[in-house]
């Protein structure tokens, strides 16, 4: 059984700053009287959400399949693919990649959220022989659309309720770390006590999870390399300045200035480095090659950030001369919200 729903926003005192809108989840449009699921899975491939889906089984490629979605979220749409074709989704390359494969077992639970998807993978039975204690452990996957840059996500969810089938009440054992993730899925764990040998299946699990996100990268281009300087630009409240691009020593080097909105997310001094982590700065020639830094320092004070960026020298090449290009992505304003989900009927080993 699936579940889905959209994206809450919570306040409170966990949340010191005010809180960006909602991400909100790519939308499919695709009506065909009938297609075979490898045209769907290549048309869901074309959407903005950068998710690559992929159908190895021949079989599955030629299954019938009548799409009808009509501003549908992405996830909704390949969860309908999947129950119509009576396929599995499986997930590859960090969550990059969506394979359509037939199933070795029943159909899977989930619960779809926006941007994000949340997969219950294995249940474990333990006893604790020297205190007497058992309980069962569920792991799961949550991932979402590649497009999304997740910096920080909750490691164990809230539980809010927890119930078996015969509705009797499962205790919850929680704990308050996080992830930082450096791909588009990650893995939670959640651990149950009150089974017992009766209990067929989890009937209800349900609960949130919190994650500090950016909506999208975004990609700042300046191109007047030997112009005045500083060089500002700005986007969806982001600025970026381009203090100063010349040679020093045996290298050319960029020295740039970014800034957030007022309420960017707080993170400890250990964090700051997690949501700088795919802040990049790219030299582009007039031929389209493109040229990496040779080292960097990129310092960040609150919503302030300081970098500057070094390029070894060139045989022959003046990169402050026409056509020459500097690149720089950085994440667009980031919000910190909960995504609640609700699973249901879990079988139990």
């Amino acid at each position: 059984m699936r579940t889905s729903f959209v994206i809450l926003v919570l306040s409170g005192a966990a949340f010191a700053q005010p809180l960006a809108p909602s991400i909100k989840p790519t939308v499919i449009t695709l009506k065909k009287e009938s297609a075979t699921l490898e045209v769907v899975a290549t048309e869901l491939s074309k959407s903005s959400a950068g998710l690559s889906v992929k159908i190895e089984q021949p079989e599955v490629a030629r299954a019938k399949f009548k799409p009808t979605y009509d501003g549908v979220p992405l996830w909704e749409a390949l969860e309908t693919a999947a129950d119509g074709a009576k396929v599995r989704l499986s997930l590859r390359d960090g969550g990059r990649t969506v394979v359509l494969s037939s199933p070795s077992a029943g159909r899977e639970v989930s619960a779809v959220n926006g941007p994000f998807r949340l997969v219950p993978r294995t249940i474990t039975g333990r006893l604790l022989l020297d205190q007497g204690l058992s309980f069962h452990e569920i792991e799961m996957d949550v991932h979402w659309e590649p497009r999304v840059p997740v910096f920080r996500i909750d490691s164990q969810p809230k539980i809010t309720k927890a119930e078996d089938n015969r509705g009797t009440v499962l205790k919850v054992e929680t704990a308050g770390s996080r992830h930082y993730p450096t791909t588009s899925i990650t893995d939670m764990k959640v651990r149950l006590s009150g089974l017992t040998r009766d209990t067929k299946k989890i009937a209800t699990l349900a609960g949130e999870f919190r994650a500090t996100a950016s909506e999208r990268m975004l990609a700042f281009s300046f191109k007047e390399l030997a112009g005045k300087f500083p060089i500002t630009q700005a986007e969806a409240g982001v600025g970026v300045t381009l203090r100063s691009f010349e040679k020093v020593g045996g290298t050319w080097d960029a020295v740039l200035d970014l800034t957030y909105p007022e309420n960017q997310p707080n993170f400890e001094s250990f964090e700051e480095q997690k949501w700088l982590r795919d802040n990049r700065l790219r030299l582009i020639d007039p031929n389209g090659s493109i040229y990496e830094p040779d080292n960097d320092d990129v310092i960040a004070s609150g919503r302030r950030v300081a970098a500057t960026y070094r390029f070894k020298l060139l045989a022959n090449a003046v990169p402050t001369a026409k056509g020459w290009s500097l690149i720089c992505e950085t994440p667009g304003p980031l919000s910190e919200f909960t995504i609640p989900f609700v699973l249901k009927n879990i079988p139990l080993p």
